[in-house]
């Protein structure tokens, strides 16, 4: 009798991301029907074939996490800082990850989210931008100074990024420093609303501390 071939190792990997990647599109299709258990069964499907498929960890862990399975929503979105460096889009699935997490005013656990992100890949700048955001919204200012700083060095021209340093100094009452990186981030971009209204509003505290200096 002649022997069955087995699929070798590497078909058999690439048949189950295929199936993977199957299912995932069918959560998304269903997610677009409003079949909410049939897209979360077919998220759970999707990582019994490939439990590395980084799409699918992001989408079901952020699903569980609406669900109020915050452990298994936690757990999930945690594992993408351990998935192999060659993943594809592997950052912008962890950024995403962390914007959820700030969406969410989860800021607690997205401080530590991009605390880990930072720590592994130090030269990504949104991924400081991120433990900035967090650490501010969180009070603590001065490691959101210094987040802020780093992404900075990582991308010099970085508008949004001049903008944030700036943010960060003014919540940390360093209105001089702040004014001073707030212009600047108003003369990159002029028609940047977010940056103008930073800029105004730490005029006004400045205002207020000559006000103070006054009486």
């Amino acid at each position: 009798m002649a022997s069955v071939e087995q699929p070798s190792g590497r078909a058999s990997d690439a048949a189950h991301l295929f199936a993977a990647e199957a299912a995932y599109a069918d959560s998304i299709f269903r997610s677009v029907l409003r079949d909410g258990s049939g897209c979360v069964d077919a998220l759970r499907r999707s990582l019994e074939y490939a439990p590395a498929y980084a799409p699918a960890i992001l989408a079901l862990g952020s699903v569980e996490y609406q669900l109020g399975h915050r452990i298994k929503g936690r757990r999930l979105l945690f594992s993408l800082l351990d998935l192999p460096d060659n993943t594809e889009d592997l950052f912008e699935i962890i950024d995403k990850a962390g914007d959820f997490l700030i969406q969410s005013h989860r800021y607690s656990e997205g401080l530590a989210f991009y605390r880990q992100a930072a720590a592994r890949y130090p030269k990504v700048a949104v991924f400081h931008q991120g433990v900035g955001c967090c650490a501010g919204h969180k009070g603590v200012h001065e490691e959101a100074i210094r987040a802020s700083r780093a992404a900075l060095a990582i991308e010099p021209d970085n508008q949004r990024l001049v903008n944030d340093l700036g943010w960060s100094l003014c919540e940390a009452g360093r209105l001089d420093e702040a004014f001073t990186v707030l212009k600047n981030a108003v003369s990159m971009d002029k028609k940047n609303a977010l940056a103008a209204e930073n800029l105004k509003v730490c005029a006004s505290h400045m205002k207020a501390r000559t006000s103070r200096r006054r009486k």
